[in-house]
């Protein structure tokens, strides 16, 4: 029976059974599942090729051709990861939640595919400024609409299993192949060919999406389209039962859906949501100044500067370090079983302990095994927020809570660069150390170690309640 709730938030709104969020949620694992994850998660690693461009091309490229100096590369870098993200994030996450998240994330592609390749052919510095705003627009859209869009086609029991599992496809093409074995190779000498590539590579996966993604029936759902979302999930439910021919019958109990013809811009400061948001917007602002973009944006300079580093050891040391990340598909493989709030917390620690060895080791050995340390940390803590964000926000306003959150908290990535750049020009490495491990790890991680919502084995409906 639908429940009118005309004016609630702003807009027309009525509490309806999710018929088509049942029948999706009871779905067994497939290949139809594995197929969505896996291409989501790759047009992800691609995109995210983009974000941080000027990471790998300044120690490299720009600062022996005296192109800007270090402060400029700070505010270069912030402007890259924390404005840029902000303004996608919020307004591609706004529009995933208006023309459907389909829609966004091949857009996402295209924009990452149109803003990479310049990099190769401007050294004017005002030109720079512009494209690393324009550069990771697209990243922020993967950020605000992938793991929302995968949350909705599968349920809790199939859900961490296969999406975290796929974003192990993701860590290890974008952080192994594309972040840094291609550079390993191309850079210096051929980094205009990489720009190249990268470009490439987004435009295939935007023409993948256009053939072979479906939309989202949930959000199909709450915006009232239900013969649009009846007709995906009988598709979805043909392919499935060629191998499981016989389905249990879909239980509407746990899975109200409250439908809105629109949704408000500031929807998740609402009165129900608004504690959640501002928790998250500290948490993300904290996290991406520190544990993310304060270590990233400076390490390959560390090794560089201060401990004399060639480009092509760096980049082949970033390659095994990622590698070595693929242990978050333990945390796939135990996901069911852990509460993922306290994975935040285990990479939070892991990466403070291994800054902290490598500022006090000094051979080559030792420093390789902490920073691999490091950044197993860093994925752990990252990829697993970007799975915990989603399921705080009901469908009608998913996409743009993520958005807000994760877009916003890239202002830390803003701030936490450019104070950053500061204390590691200032007093390099100690006290950027001190900033990114302490108040840029373990604080946040702590925050929702205590605070945060349990998740495990629970609906999507029943999380946004």
């Amino acid at each position: 029976m639908a429940q009118d709730m005309s004016g609630a938030g702003g807009g027309s709104t009525v509490v309806i059974p999710g018929e088509m969020a049942a029948r999706v949620d009871r779905l067994p694992m497939s290949g139809m599942a594995w197929e969505l994850a896996l291409l989501v998660q790759v047009g992800w690693a691609c995109s995210a090729s983009a974000d941080g461009i000027s990471a790998r091309l300044y120690p490299f490229i720009w600062l022996p051709r005296h192109v800007m100096t270090s402060f400029e590369y700070s505010v270069l870098y912030a402007l890259e990861t924390g404005i840029s993200i902000l303004i996608g994030g919020y307004v591609i996450g706004w529009l995933a939640d208006r023309i459907g998240r389909r829609k966004a994330l091949i857009l996402s592609s295209v924009l990452a595919m149109a803003f990479i390749w310049p990099f190769g052919y401007v050294t004017s510095y005002p030109a720079l400024v512009a494209l690393s705003i324009a550069d990771t627009l697209g990243f922020a859209g993967y950020l605000a609409v992938n793991v929302v869009y995968l949350s909705e086609m599968m349920g809790p029991a199939v859900r961490s299993k296969v999406i975290m599992r796929a974003q192990v496809l993701a860590i290890v093409l974008l952080a192994v192949v594309l972040a840094s074995l291609i550079p390993h190779y191309w850079i210096p000498g051929e980094y205009r060919r990489y720009l190249w590539l990268l470009a490439g590579l987004n435009i295939v996966v935007a023409l993948a999406l256009f053939w072979r993604m479906p939309e989202s029936p949930r959000w199909l759902e709450a915006r009232e389209r239900r013969d649009q979302a009846r007709t995906i999930v009988e598709r979805m439910e043909a392919r499935v039962t060629r191998r499981h021919p016989v389905l249990p019958e879909p239980d509407l109990t746990p899975h109200q859906v409250v439908a809105e013809e629109k949704t408000r811009w500031f929807a998740p400061f609402g009165r129900q949501y608004v504690v959640v948001t501002v928790f998250l917007l500290v948490v993300m602002v904290l996290g991406y100044g520190g544990i993310v973009y304060g270590s990233v944006g400076y390490r390959f300079l560390f090794l560089a500067e201060s401990r004399h580093y060639s480009a092509s050891f760096i980049f082949a040391l970033a390659a095994w370090a990622a590698a070595a990340a693929a242990v978050y598909l333990l945390n796939a493989l135990f996901g069911q079983r852990i509460e993922r709030k306290y994975t935040q917390l285990a990479g939070a620690i892991l990466f403070a302990g291994g800054w902290w060895g490598v500022y006090a080791v000094h051979t080559t050995s030792a420093l390789v095994a902490f920073f691999v340390v490091a950044t197993v940390g860093t994925t752990l803590w990252q990829f697993s927020m970007w799975v915990y964000i989603p399921g705080n926000y009901p469908t009608r306003m998913r996409s743009l809570g993520t958005g807000w959150t994760d877009g916003v908290g890239h202002v830390g990535a803003w701030g936490g660069v450019l104070l950053s750049g500061v204390v590691f020009t200032a007093a390099a490495p100690l006290g950027w150390i001190l900033l990114i491990t302490i108040p840029g790890a373990l604080l946040p991680a702590s925050m929702v170690a205590i605070f945060g919502k349990r998740q495990r084995r629970r609906t999507l409906e029943e999380l946004a309640r």
